[in-house]
């Protein structure tokens, strides 16, 4: 369980991680909306961007995503995006957490960023069960290490491959 110090710097990150991502999104889509959802509260624009609103009767300030957006495209949503940041090393149990956040939303980019370097754990598991892949929709979890010096992300880090 995250102590209330440990969520605190974790929380430090949302701003810079989501800025980053933004510029990275809007340069290659045009368009992209991302907002700080991880106290539990979703904003009208992310609302009407996803399909299903009953999600939003299971997510609230314990069960959210840190981050929720979209990629607004010419004839309206094109894609939507969650993104869990955590602080510590990346674990099994974060990417089935942000797997289930990308299939309640529907979202084509399920991120999990961490300053942590992807475990040697994850890759070998993900190269013998493909927990990565998303089975419902055929879309990947994107793992990517955040350079707190640069303040971005590593481009070389993404694993199992860049979302961009």
């Amino acid at each position: 369980m995250e102590t209330k110090k440990e969520k605190m710097l974790e929380r430090a990150l949302y701003e810079p991680v989501m800025k980053f991502l933004h510029s990275k999104f809007t340069s290659k889509f045009g368009n992209c909306h991302l907002e700080i959802t991880a106290d539990g509260h979703f904003e009208e624009s992310i609302k009407t961007a996803v399909p299903y609103d009953i999600i939003f009767a299971f997510l609230g300030r314990k069960a959210s995503p840190d981050l929720v957006g979209f990629i607004q495209g010419e004839y309206g949503i094109q894609d939507r995006v969650v993104v869990d940041v955590k602080r510590e090393k990346i674990t099994l149990h974060d990417i089935y957490q942000v797997k289930m956040y990308g299939d309640l939303f529907s979202a084509k980019y399920a991120l999990l960023i961490s300053p942590n370097p992807v475990p040697e754990e994850i890759k070998r598991v993900h190269k013998n069960l493909s927990v990565l892949y998303r089975f419902m929709s055929g879309w990947y979890v994107y793992i990517g290490e955040w350079s707190q010096v640069f303040g971005e992300l590593i481009e070389k880090s993404w694993f199992p491959q860049s979302p961009f």
